[in-house]
């Protein structure tokens, strides 16, 4: 419709003074109406104080404006697309202005154009783009822009070039192709498609081969931009390395793996033991009735008999605590307790063991020990495992009419043990192989038993006493293992008094012992009858138990761990809590595993005994428990 002047008035004086620059020109930037904005903004850059082509003034900074305007085909009124124009402003020194440049096409002939002053925009832009590349790269993360037109190739940022081991900035493309495998590339194809499409994409995982041939593990994050500059849609997204993550996953994986296998070890071994114990109970306890004439008195031949029968038993029973041992240490789970021990009895007591085996392979042993008092800090139990294993080697790997010989001197505030012995010696190959474990160093066919594992558990031992494991040794003429532990100040614990097997038919008690295997029951039997005046009454069940209790309450208390019906410690608790009894208790078990040991003692037992028993121990400790009754 038709307007009244005064409107076109109006309009044109809104527009000169209006703070956008605003320009007519023809279909060839010949400028026909400039307001006093664009001369502002434009007439220092043509130089001069008028302006006559606006895509003259414009074009060092749009080069391929005035083709584009020129190929512009469409209907009158549409807006060609808006540019950013950075213009170099005289003066001194020279300033940049940013402008936003619009185009509209009035007709075939005519053009209006309008720019606007962007400068404040551009810095706070630029000035954030600047914040964030930091950020990114403080965090590792690149970013990265995939063009769907064509117009554009895949861009990267520094970090993202770093990411692929590219610090040179280059053809994204092209390190692409360089880094990641043909599977990997479509893998990432199929991840755009989404987006391409303006769907959400979960965050995608892919592997690439840097350029040194390290193996890396990336992720990337992108959602669709549209409205792109020339047109068109673009991926943009982010890129971060994952590799560190996934190395802990795995880690954490195979720790938790680990911690299965050596539980599953742990449960096979406890297993194991209870299985080879249990029948071990009754080799070993026979054997040792039969030696003392308890059953029948013996012949010299056959007393020799019982004695092998003996020694078989304590060797499968010291192989299985060496194997329960080895799998304790791997796992970090033996548990030591240094006290001030007297190193004088720990070795008496283990030549003294040692000397029937020496005997029969016709080795002397010698003892070299320093007068006074020798105060060692050291796990006793441990001590006597260490030096026991080395005197027992020392033995078996000697020569006939050989030496075995212990020799103990202070050295630095430590006690200097050594067991020398005068057999094969070792090579300087079988030396560096001799802690690896079951490796018999070529010994296997040699007829003397053994399982490989006897010096890996003893340096293990040693070291966590505080100790090293040291060996000197020459092929023929034989080896010497020493270490030193610490010399100990104040009072020694005592030893333990003598465990003679000696009739006590003073003494007298009620003792119930819970026992399921009925070979074991028997053998309780025969270890009683060196104590005639104490009543053993065998129940075979924790409910027979339970009930024999009640009816007359026990003055000392046998407790296997596991018993058919329900946990021996169950039964205990029972027995001391719901029925009020403070009765003593020796745990008798065929397992060594420390858990089993510290719940036993956490429950109040007074002795833990495992299986295959000694008898003296067990009637010495049946003595002392009801002694202090009476």
């Amino acid at each position: 419709m038709d307007r009244p002047a005064s409107y076109e008035l109006a309009l044109l004086e809104f527009l000169y003074r209006a703070p956008v620059a605003m320009l007519q020109t023809d279909a060839d930037g010949r400028v026909q109406l400039l307001t006093p904005r664009a001369a502002q903004l434009l007439l220092p850059l043509a130089g001069a104080d008028r302006l006559d082509n606006l895509f003259d003034v414009l074009e060092p900074t749009l080069p391929s404006l005035r083709a584009e305007v020129t190929a512009f085909d469409a209907p009158h009124g549409t807006v060609f697309e808006g540019r950013r124009v950075t213009l170099r402003l005289p003066g001194t020194p020279p300033r940049d202005q940013v402008l936003a440049l619009g185009l509209l096409k009035i007709d075939e002939d005519r053009l209006a154009a309008w720019l606007v002053d962007v400068t404040s925009d551009e810095h706070e832009r630029l000035a954030l783009a600047e914040h964030l590349a930091l950020a990114t790269e403080a965090a590792g993360i690149g970013t990265f822009e995939l063009r769907f037109d064509g117009a554009a190739p895949l861009h990267f940022n520094a970090q993202s070039f770093r990411l692929f081991g590219h610090p040179d900035l280059g053809d994204a493309r092209a390190v692409v192709r360089e880094t990641m495998s043909s599977a990997e590339i479509r893998r990432l194809a199929a991840w755009l498609e989404p987006l391409r499409d303006g769907r959400e994409s979960e965050t995608v995982e892919f592997g690439i081969q840097l350029p040194d041939g390290q193996p890396r593990r990336l992720a990337a994050k992108g959602r669709l931009r549209r409205g792109c500059a020339g047109g068109g849609k673009a991926v943009v997204g982010v890129i971060w390395d994952v590799t560190g993550q996934r190395q802990a996953e795995a880690a954490d994986e195979a720790r938790r793996v680990a911690e299965r296998a050596s539980r599953a070890k742990s449960e096979f071994l406890s297993r194991l033991g209870h299985e080879i114990r249990t029948p071990l109970n009754a080799i070993v306890g026979f054997a040792q009735m039969l030696q003392r004439g308890a059953v029948v008195p013996l012949a010299p031949e056959h007393r020799q008999a019982v004695a092998h029968i003996a020694d078989a038993g304590r060797h499968l029973e010291r192989l299985i605590a060496d194997l329960t041992d080895l799998s304790l240490i791997e796992a970090g789970t033996v548990r030591l307790n240094s006290t001030a021990i007297d190193l004088r009895s720990v070795v008496d007591e283990v030549l003294h063991e040692a000397q029937s085996t020496a005997s029969a392979r016709r080795v002397q042993l010698r003892c070299e020990l320093p007068d006074g008092r020798l105060q060692v800090l050291a796990d006793g139990t441990r001590l006597r495992q260490v030096l026991a294993n080395l005197v027992s080697n020392a033995i078996k790997y000697n020569r006939l009419d050989g030496e075995v010989a212990v020799a103990v001197r202070l050295e630095a505030g430590h006690w200097r043990i050594a067991v020398a012995d005068t057999g094969l010696g070792m090579s300087e190959a079988q030396r560096a192989a001799l802690f690896e474990p079951f490796n018999r160093l070529g010994r296997e066919a040699s007829g003397i038993p053994g399982t490989g594992i006897g010096l890996v558990l003893t340096r293990e031992l040693v070291e966590a006493m505080g100790g090293t494991l040291e060996v000197d040794s020459e092929p023929g003429r034989g080896s010497e293992f020493w270490f030193a532990l610490p010399a100990a100040a104040g009072a020694v614990a005592p030893p333990a008094p003598p465990r003679a097997l000696v009739s006590r038919p003073d003494l007298r008690g009620r003792v119930l012992a819970v026992e399921d295997n009925p070979v074991n029951a028997v053998l309780l039997q025969s270890f009683f009858a060196w104590r005639p005046g104490v009543e053993l009454v065998i129940a075979v069940s924790a409910a027979e138990a339970l009930a024999l209790a009640r009816e007359t309450p026990p003055d000392l208390l046998l407790l296997d761990l596991f018993l058919p019906d329900r946990p021996g410690l169950d039964l205990l608790r029972e027995l001391r809590d719901s029925e009020g009894l403070s009765t003593p208790c020796i745990v008798v078990s065929a397992s060594a595993m420390p858990a089993d040991v510290e719940a036993a003692r956490d429950a109040g037992i007074d002795l833990y005994l495992t299986k295959p028993l000694d008898v003296d121990r067990l009637l010495h400790a049946v003595d002392t428990l009801l002694g202090a009754i009476a």
